[in-house]
């Protein structure tokens, strides 16, 4: 697969604070990719310096091989964004406001627009302003008027971030239903991001901390039985993803933990498995930096 997406050594920092710390990933062509981490990790400044809203103080990234620093107009044809709430004219129609985009890019007709609309499920909006819409029917005419270019890549900040659930599922479908679209997205809503990306980025702290892709691997969810919980937790402690004797490991390292509780002492009753998911991994990764 090529390469669409290349990012280098990303370094940023507001005021004294380094936000993100040498960030470095590839995303290929068709990919739709998660962008995950706790609130203040870093996901909403990386968007934006990808986007050109911020920019970096050191670090390279290359969409299909253009320089965004070097060559900022070219790289950011190819790329369709919504970060944050759409920000579209409140007294215009939905359509009026697409019309208004469309003047933004080149070879954008009529018929990419009504194109574009179906796409997105608002054929019967369109005459409506946007300030009488639902904010998901806003949600859905931000994504409309981000693929107006027909982008290659989709970039979006929390696209169903304050939607029911109506909302989120239209949303998401929209969304896994793009061809030819290659897509990074920012949730804070795990269960969307197991859903619909192949690929999730873990940034914690302002540091990539895991990128899994969505196959299987060697690690386990392993729940602990014991007689002595408080001894155990204490033992477990540097393992536990959560407030119980939950461990997301190898099978070495769940053999060398259960040897260890026997050595001191406390009996293990029972070691049941279950289901891997992105909220287990998530924890795993940011829950035991909150202990």
């Amino acid at each position: 697969m090529k390469k669409v997406i290349k990012v280098r050594n990303i370094t940023k920092t507001i005021g004294r604070k380094k936000i993100l710390d040498d960030i470095s990933f590839d995303i290929y062509e068709g990919e739709i990719v998660g962008l995950v981490g706790k609130n203040g990790a870093g996901k909403s400044t990386l968007l934006k310096i990808m986007t050109g809203l911020y920019s970096m103080d050191e670090g390279e990234i290359y969409y299909y091989d253009i320089s965004l620093k070097n060559n900022f107009e070219k790289a950011m044809s190819m790329v369709g964004t919504l970060i944050e709430s759409p920000d579209l004219y409140k007294s215009l129609s939905g359509k009026k406001n697409l019309e208004l985009f469309k003047k933004m890019f080149k070879g954008v007709d009529e018929n990419t627009i009504e194109e574009i609309v179906k796409i997105v499920e608002m054929e019967k909006y369109l005459g409506r302003k946007f300030k009488t819409y639902s904010l998901g029917m806003k949600e859905r005419l931000g994504i409309a008027s981000s693929l107006l270019n027909k982008p290659k890549i989709l970039i979006l900040d929390e696209p169903t971030n304050g939607l029911d659930p109506v909302g989120i599922k239209n949303i998401l479908t929209t969304l896994k239903g793009l061809k030819d679209t290659t897509i990074l997205i920012s949730s804070h809503m795990l269960s969307e991001i197991e859903w619909l990306c192949n690929k999730v980025i873990f940034i914690n702290d302002g540091k990539i901390e895991n990128i899994k892709i969505k196959e299987k691997n060697d690690k386990k969810n392993i729940t602990f039985e014991v007689d002595d919980f408080s001894r155990a937790k204490l033992l477990m402690k540097n393992y536990c993803i959560n407030e119980n004797l939950e461990v997301y490991e190898n099978d070495e390292t769940i053999s060398n933990i259960n040897k260890e509780l026997i050595l001191n002492n406390i009996k293990v009753y029972r070691i049941q498995e279950s289901e891997n998911t992105i909220e287990k991994e998530f924890f795993s990764i940011v829950g035991k930096n909150n202990d």
